[in-house]
């Protein structure tokens, strides 16, 4: 997830203001109320089980699928609403507040996709650029959600320089914090921004790499 909500501040004050859902800017409405972003997401995770379950067993080496999480697992609209309604954007503070509230919900489809690809025993590696000082209401909020299990791994933000690519590198090769943990081959990866997936060519989406819609920010 990249730490930029764009909002779009529509119509009047009074529409600013409302509690009609329906004066929600479209992209902010589409996450929250269509039928189609949900479908959408089921569709993803039912592609990436596909394909998850056909590898798991074509390997005896430890077996990993990593997974962004803000639009991905976790939903946050609640927070884009709560700002958009104030005609604030983005701020690290507010997002750290928001955080630790751990009241963001799940995306679609996203719980059953993690429980099934555990029972393959692959582990989860949970890739996120939320920074590693709000990893604690991360995992709360994971748990309050049930989907969480202690043999998660999690791989956040140290600082600015701490890359996903960096990242991607310690799990492939077991080096930096994942020495303990060893070398382990990626299945899949899934996320909503670009930037989740190490190929950006486009030529492995729908094969190893599996992007969920976001409408409502990243680099456009």
């Amino acid at each position: 997830m990249k730490c930029c909500f764009a909002v779009f501040v529509l119509g009047s004050i009074g529409i600013l203001f409302s509690n009609d859902s329906s004066s929600l800017p479209n992209d902010i409405r589409w996450v929250r109320q269509s039928g189609e972003y949900k479908e959408l997401c089921m569709q993803v995770y039912r592609q990436a089980w596909y394909q998850v379950n056909r590898q798991a067993g074509s390997s005896g080496t430890k077996l990993a699928i990593v997974v962004d999480l803000d639009e991905t697992i976790l939903d946050n609209s609640l927070y884009q609403v709560g700002r958009w309604r104030k005609g604030l954007g983005f701020t690290q503070e507010s997002w750290s507040k928001w955080v630790n509230q751990k009241e963001a919900g799940l995306v679609p489809g996203a719980k059953v996709f993690l429980e099934k690809t555990r029972n393959l025993g692959v582990t989860i590696v949970f890739m996120s650029n939320r920074m590693h000082h709000n990893l604690q209401p991360t995992i709360e909020n994971l748990k309050e959600l049930s989907v969480w299990q202690k043999e998660d791994l999690f791989l956040l933000r140290e600082d600015k320089q701490d890359t996903k690519d960096i990242r991607r590198k310690e799990v492939l090769e077991g080096t930096g914090r994942m020495k303990k943990v060893g070398p382990l081959k990626v299945l899949a990866y899934l996320g909503d921004q670009v930037g989740d997936f190490p190929d950006k060519s486009g030529e492995v989406f729908g094969v190893n790499q599996f992007l969920l819609p976001n409408p409502t920010y990243g680099k456009w």
